[in-house]
């Protein structure tokens, strides 16, 4: 086959993939606009409020731990379908219901699918995808996300002042829909066939997307032994030595992608805004749109250097700046100079740009490319329920951290978890460009 037809062949089955991690960030950002209303026309209280927004992540933490491992039993494909239909059907019933208690469960169900999607979608595209352009490719999930974020602030500026809450939701319908009809146009990946003893098939598709076929896991490792690592796959293997360094590796990297404070930006930087002296509500939200496209802009470089200059030199790059531009924020707020919202503004902007141009992407990417083929779904899985748990904590302590400590005090501390997360990508990050998955796992077995 072309090198041409197989580079679109990847690029297809990958935007298919990342439509869920589009749907990832559409409804991760969705509640924000239309909270106000809901509280409203449900009369929920402070309290009420904050359990609503806070069920999407407890469904996302139990959806990327049961993902990764229904992904491992089933296959990456029908995972997906399973997770299409629970986002469907949980956001039908979240726009019609007036029960309280559906409302709720619902808003939790759809959080059980984006955090499926969050777990398995990197995991599809680095296994349907050629080592050359592995980064590149599984990257695009991350700028769906935020594009996700994107649109579904524009959409619900727009809605919001022209038709009914709900209307956001349902035109988060659309993508689920085109990924559910895009589905049946793309493959199982080659190394869950290969796990399954369908051999066969797995060739077939791999001719489709790889340049060199015989490089490929599934023609070094036996079916035999493939078939015996899968039938006695436990939770225990995790911490088996020649998976035990990965493992913590790409827990650690999904634990400084939250508590390094990339989602305070996504959840509260309009009250940042706000508290640095901008008096307009809408001025505000604004400036938060203008942060999230200086954080696409920066997405799709990284997109470009991933697979040129590497994971590692992006995320110590990554890691700094992001360290820096906080240093920044929490000056400005013990300072507090007269210009302090354009302080602000560059702080959030430099911040944001920063993670995305390294750990936003390398970790989703690290985490997809160092796990054995056999446990690769549950092991993922597992990092990525990390990372849920990790937005939670962070997301639900941050006001907390501002009220007892302050602002310039709290952007410290994160600024020093930045410290440690450039630290750890230094000494223990390895580096995977360019690398087949089996050259990576023999690396870890040293």
């Amino acid at each position: 086959m072309s090198t041409k037809r197989i580079i679109l062949n990847s690029l297809f089955y990958a935007l298919v993939a990342s439509i869920g991690g589009f749907l990832f960030g559409y409804h991760t950002a969705a509640i924000s606009g239309a909270l106000i209303y809901i509280a409203k026309e449900f009369n929920l209280s402070i309290v009420a409020q904050q359990v609503l927004v806070s069920f999407i992540l407890i469904g996302a933490i139990i959806g990327a731990y049961v993902g990764g491992s229904l992904s491992d039993l089933i296959g990456r494909k029908k995972t997906f379908f399973y997770a299409i239909l629970a986002l469907i059907i949980g956001t039908i019933i979240f726009v019609i219901t007036k029960n309280l208690f559906l409302f709720f469960t619902s808003r939790a169900l759809i959080g059980f699918s984006i955090g499926v999607f969050s777990a398995v979608s990197p995991i599809y595209i680095a296994e349907i995808s050629d080592p050359k352009y592995r980064g590149r490719l599984v990257s695009i999930n991350q700028l769906f996300l935020v594009l996700g974020i994107l649109l579904s602030n524009i959409f619900a500026y727009f809605f919001l002042k022209n038709f009914h809450w709900q209307a956001i939701f349902l035109t988060g319908l659309i993508f689920a829909f085109i990924m559910l009809i895009l589905l049946f146009f793309i493959p199982e990946t080659p190394s869950f066939l290969a796990n399954n003893n369908q051999r066969t098939k797995a060739i077939k598709i791999l001719k489709k997307v790889r340049f060199n076929i015989e490089d490929s896991e599934i023609f070094k490792n036996s079916i035999q032994d493939r078939t015996k690592k899968r039938s006695k796959t436990k939770l225990s293997d995790l911490f088996s030595p020649s998976v035990r360094s990965a493992f913590i590796i790409g827990i650690s990297l999904n634990i400084f992608r939250q508590i390094t404070g990339i989602n305070i930006v996504t959840y509260y930087a309009p009250k940042i805004f706000l508290s640095s002296g901008i008096e307009s509500p809408h001025f505000a939200m604004l400036l938060v749109a203008s942060v999230t496209t200086v954080n696409i802009l920066a997405t799709l470089i990284s997109i470009w250097l991933i697979d040129k200059v590497g994971r590692r030199p992006l995320l110590i790059t990554s890691t700094f700046g992001m360290m820096i531009f906080l240093l920044i924020l929490s000056a400005s707020f013990f300072i507090n100079p007269t210009n302090l919202p354009i302080f602000v503004m560059i702080s959030l902007m430099g911040f944001t740009s920063s993670f995305a141009i390294g750990l936003g992407s390398v970790s989703w990417l690290i985490n997809s490319e160092i796990y054995p083929m056999h446990i690769r779904g549950k092991a993922n899985g597992i990092a990525t329920f990390v990372n849920w748990v990790s937005n939670y904590l962070v997301a639900s302590s941050f006001l907390s951290l501002i009220h007892n400590f302050g602002q310039g005090s709290t952007f410290l501390f994160f600024a020093f978890i930045c410290f440690l997360a450039l630290i750890f990508s230094i000494k223990k990050v390895p580096e995977t460009k360019g690398k087949s998955f089996l050259e990576i796992q023999e690396f870890f077995k040293k």
